[in-house]
């Protein structure tokens, strides 16, 4: 190609090479997945605190109301109890709130009876020669005859302490240690009658003693 004379030299008037095309590296971005914050799910008896932006643990104690249910339960068996036969004597039967007013009318007889009058003179030798099953029997008696005034108050003590949210352990352990005592002395009591067999306090207690007596283990429950 052949240039006019004084015609001047432009650069751009050569044929330039080729510029190579680099390949664009292409950052590419991996979208990896994001880890998640693991969500806080709120359990019952968990509330949110907006002042912290923490969760307030509140914990429920469901043993103390299933206990004081139990105890409720205890209760109301003493009291049903003393609608049932307590004793039984020649086919008689014997209701605990009989028993408290035959109680109730002793005390009052002995105590109008009484004229300040010491009439015991020989009472200790007699209760020396006393063998020991018989003054087991009748203190077994004697406990048996007592018992229901004595599962009244305890019902009525623990229905208290239960209204007030306490817990009527105490009344139960006594509850049951009496019934457990007069269990042993029952037991130290059977007099031998020879032919006839033997003779218990056992054998005129009737089952409602034995569920107003054993309610009881309900009261000690925790």
């Amino acid at each position: 190609m052949q240039r006019a004379p004084n015609q001047p030299i432009h650069p751009q008037s050569y044929s330039q090479p080729q510029q190579m095309q680099q390949p664009v590296m292409q950052q590419q971005f991996v979208q990896q997945p994001m880890m998640q914050q693991p969500q806080q799910v709120q359990a019952p008896g968990m509330f949110q605190n907006p002042a912290q932006g923490q969760p307030q643990v509140v914990y429920v104690n469901q043993q103390k109301s299933s206990s004081n249910g139990l105890a409720w339960v205890g209760v109301a068996l003493i009291f049903i109890s003393l609608f049932l036969p307590y004793i039984s004597f020649l086919g008689v039967e014997v209701t605990g709130f009989e028993m408290i007013e035959i109680v109730g009318d002793i005390v009052d007889m002995d105590s109008s009876d009484s004229d300040g009058s010491d009439d015991s003179g020989g009472s200790d030798e007699d209760s020396a020669d006393l063998p020991a099953e018989y003054m087991f029997f009748g203190i077994a008696s004697l406990m048996l005859g007592l018992s229901p005034i004595v599962f009244l108050i305890s019902a009525i003590i623990s229905t208290l302490s239960l209204a007030a949210g306490g817990s009527p352990k105490v009344i139960g352990t006594l509850h049951i240690g009496y019934s457990v005592v007069f269990l042993i002395v029952a037991a130290l009591g059977t007099i031998d009658l020879g032919i006839l067999g033997s003779i218990s306090v056992f054998d005129f207690t009737e089952f409602g003693f034995y569920i107003g007596a054993f309610a009881s283990a309900l009261l000690m429950i925790e």
